[in-house]
Order: structure tokens, then C-alpha cells, then sequence
């Protein structure tokens, strides 16, 4: 029975390892090199490098800290951020990009490759009101060897669907956000931020036909950071959106190139597990302390807990109780067994 705990572990802790790495952290972009002041990170006199961190869910702020990350340079040098912020894109809805500051290696002849998290990052859950999902996962182990480099404008990484006390838009039907891979702003002589609404074309689909739509004005601007709120007057669902090129820049004045993006739904690892694994059992309390109770039990179950990296932490003949041995606080996973099904419960450690 030994052997069917840890085959069963194995292949559950796979599907879940790759669900959770699955585009979670979708690029690194390099765009500053000795571009930012050192006083940002307490460090007055030098010029630190910039690299804004893009992830797929947003991200739990308590949780942050530049030693959760490594940067990884073309000669294989491993950078340790000096720190990461998540400002300017720290309000309700954004929180998906972190700024990273330090030294990451050179432009031309050693620029950076590979960004890492290694340390503990936690998601946070989704806002009411935004149409992607996200759920609370370790982050740690995630990587992306997608770095655009100094020289590549900006691109547009996730949009989304927002209404309620997210929306800023004060006039329109449906309000899209965008978020950017960096910072930008307008490329075209003479144009503002407020002017940005214009060039985005957001589109609807109709028997397989993509439908053109542009917004009638942009809202959530003029404060620094790489997301915008696009105001449309249409009622068909947007399901799209794209810039022209040559419309915006980043901070290396690099002008972006045609770009677009998906607007995003709700995928989560939470509704993946629940369309793939049967459910049944009673598991309480969740979030738990010391020790969790299962109810519903047949006799002949044995389960198995292990943390979102697949450490296993506890395993045995499963009774009412299951006491839980001293752990770190966060996201852990229990897989019941008998001799036809296996059943898999999140778990939240207090």
C-alpha cells in the first residue's frame, strides 16, 4: 500500500507542479541599465539597473522581498536584487508586476537571461469584480528565461475584464484593463497619456470574425505605472485587445512594436483540480492550526500531505484525526487513498 501512497503522490504532485509553473511568471523586462537612481534602494550615489517582473495572478505584498528572487546574467551569474517593490502597480487589481532594482549585468555584452523566485512569494486572491482568477500558491520555483532586452520596446503581458469599485472608467458599457511588460509612455509627438485611448483597438467575435472597437476614452492614468482601463460603449464582449506600433516607448525611449493580448478568464489551478478530482470526503478546519478532522471516511483510506513544492510532510493510515507536525504558514496539499480513488484537498496552514 506504501508503494500506491507514493505512486499516487507522484503523479498528483506533477500535474500540480505543472499547472502551478505554467505561465505564472511570464517575463522579466530589462529596461533600465544604470538608469535608476541607488537612493531607491538605500544605496545614494549609484545608478542600479530596472527590470520590472511580470506574473500571470497578483501577488500577496507581505510576502515580497528581493531575496525571493534571482537574476541570472548570459555569462551564468546569479544577482540578488537589491530590492523589489511593487509600486507604482500596487493598486486593487494590478499587483502583478514587481520592480526589481540592482545590478543584473550589461546591456550588449552581458545582459541578463533568467529570472527565478526562490524564495517564498505567495499569490493573493483576485478582487471582486475582475474576470481573470487567481487563487493563493507558492510561487517559489517559478521561472521565465523570457527577458526582453534593453534595446525591444514594450509589450502589452494580460488584460482583463473589470467592473465594480475597480473600474475607473465614467462613461462607457465594459471596461478592459491592460497591463504592460514595463513602464511606458506616448511615443507620437505632442500626445499625453489621456491621449493613449485612441490607438488601442479592443475586439469582439462573431462567427469566428474579430470585430474592431475603439475605446471612447482611457482611464487610470498619470500615475507611473504600466496599467491602463479602457473605457468601450459597445456591448459586445471584448476578447481582445492590441496597440499599433510606434504608439508608446519605455524608459530606454525604445518605441514598442504591433502588440496584443488575450483578454483573460478564469483559469485557476482551484478550477482545474475541481473538474479533475473527485471530491467527497469533509475536511475541517481550513485554514487549520495544528490538526485537521476527515469525515465521511470508509476504513480503508491512507493519505499523504506535502507542501506546493511536493516535500512530503506527513503520510499514514488515515483516522478521524490527523495531527500535523510544526510547519511553515501557507498553501499545503492532502491526498486521501483507498483501493479505488484518490482525492486531493488544498489546505491552508494558519
Amino acid at each position: 500500500m506504501r508503494r500506491k501512497i507514493l505512486f499516487s503522490a507522484i503523479t498528483i504532485l506533477s500535474f500540480v507542479t505543472s499547472v502551478k509553473s505554467q505561465d505564472t511568471l511570464v517575463s522579466a523586462f530589462f529596461g533600465l541599465d544604470n538608469g535608476l537612481p541607488g537612493l531607491l534602494c538605500n544605496q545614494p550615489g549609484s545608478l542600479l539597473d530596472g527590470m520590472p517582473v511580470n506574473f500571470k495572478f497578483p501577488l500577496d505584498a507581505s510576502t515580497l522581498s528581493e531575496s525571493d528572487f534571482e537574476v541570472v546574467d548570459n555569462l551564468g551569474n546569479i544577482h540578488i536584487p537589491m530590492c523589489a517593490v511593487l509600486a507604482p502597480a500596487n493598486e486593487n487589481g494590478e499587483n502583478r508586476t514587481v520592480l526589481l532594482i540592482g545590478e543584473f549585468g550589461t546591456a550588449i555584452t552581458n545582459p541578463p537571461v533568467e529570472v527565478r523566485v526562490v524564495g517564498d512569494l505567495f499569490t493573493s486572491d483576485t478582487f471582486s469584480g475582475e474576470s481573470a482568477c487567481s487563487e493563493i500558491i507558492n510561487l517559489n520555483g517559478s521561472i521565465t528565461t523570457n527577458v526582453i532586452p534593453l534595446a525591444d520596446g514594450p509589450s502589452l503581458f494580460f488584460a482583463q475584464r473589470i467592473d465594480g469599485d475597480l473600474n475607473e472608467c465614467n462613461s462607457g458599457t465594459q471596461t478592459i484593463q491592460v497591463a504592460w511588460n514595463g513602464g511606458i509612455t506616448p511615443y507620437i509627438s505632442g500626445d499625453t497619456e489621456s491621449d493613449l485611448f485612441q490607438y488601442y483597438v479592443g475586439y469582439s467575435e462573431s462567427s469566428g470574425v474579430l470585430i474592431p472597437h475603439v475605446p471612447i476614452s482611457i482611464a487610470d492614468i498619470n500615475d507611473n505605472d504600466n496599467f491602463h482601463q479602457l473605457c468601450f460603449s459597445t456591448s459586445d464582449e471584448i476578447v481582445k485587445i492590441s496597440m499599433m506600433a510606434n504608439t508608446v516607448e519605455d524608459p530606454n525611449q525604445d518605441p514598442n512594436l504591433y502588440s496584443e493580448i488575450d483578454v483573460s478568464s478564469c483559469t485557476s489551478l482551484t478550477s482545474i483540480e475541481e473538474n479533475l478530482i473527485e471530491k467527497g470526503y469533509k475536511i475541517y478546519p481550513n485554514p487549520f492550526s495544528d490538526e485537521i478532522f476527515v469525515q465521511n471516511l470508509l476504513g480503508d483510506e491512507y493519505f499523504i500531505i506535502y507542501d506546493t513544492l511536493g516535500r512530503n510532510i506527513i503520510e499514514g493510515k488515515c483516522s478521524g484525526t490527523i495531527k500535523i507536525p510544526e510547519t511553515k504558514s501557507g498553501i499545503c496539499y492532502l491526498t486521501i487513498l483507498n483501493n479505488n480513488n484518490q482525492t486531493t484537498y488544498k489546505l491552508i496552514k494558519r
